[in-house]
């Protein structure tokens, strides 16, 4: 293997070294913010660094046929370290203010589509049920008012109607079983 290859390969693992310092970081101020139950934290800490493990090993098939050797754990190590020196603290500032307006923004989006779909839609159910309800009102007032009128103008009339069903109803009984005498000759019991 050629001195190239060699630097070439260091080169890699050092980017690849800060790169998992990164996703380290990532991983830990998002877990932070979503304080998960313990197992869950395991289970997700063995998919890191085996997701880690995963790209190294990529890369380094990429740049060396996937040749192990001494050099390259020096060359993460050194990646990480240099990351973690120089780079670690700017970067979680970067993804809590990053988190910060991706709040922001979905409580935007929120406060917009509320003002400006939900509650009118609100306002003209509200204003349609209080329409029908207002009408309905109204319908049954003057319904029950021309009931009450009616009922009042026919009152007189009422006794008079009920003498005559009950002499109709009694003539009818009265012909009904004269007509069964006549039609069967014999008393019905």
């Amino acid at each position: 293997m050629s001195i190239a290859v060699q630097l070439q390969t260091v080169l890699a693992m050092s980017v690849c070294g800060a790169l998992m310092g990164m996703g380290y970081d990532t991983y830990h101020v998002f877990t932070g913010k979503g304080r998960l139950p313990a197992w869950v934290t395991f289970f997700l800490d063995i998919l890191f660094w085996v997701g880690s493990m995963g790209v190294v090993f990529w890369v380094l098939v990429r740049v060396n046929d996937g040749i192990v050797r001494l050099p390259i754990f020096i060359g993460m190590l050194l990646g990480a370290w240099v990351y973690f020196v120089i780079g670690s603290k700017k970067y979680v500032q970067f993804l809590h203010a990053v988190i910060k307006f991706i709040r922001w923004l979905y409580r935007t989006i929120v406060a917009i589509i509320n003002t400006l779909i939900v509650r009118p839609v609100l306002l003209l159910y509200k204003l349609v049920f209080m329409l029908v309800t207002f009408l309905l009102t109204i319908v049954t007032t003057i319904f029950g008012y021309g009931w009450k009128i009616i009922r009042t103008l026919t009152s007189p009339f009422a006794r008079w109607g009920q003498q005559l069903g009950k002499n109709i109803f009694g003539k009818w009984a009265g012909f009904r079983s004269h007509w069964k005498k006549w039609l069967f000759g014999k008393k019905q019991k």
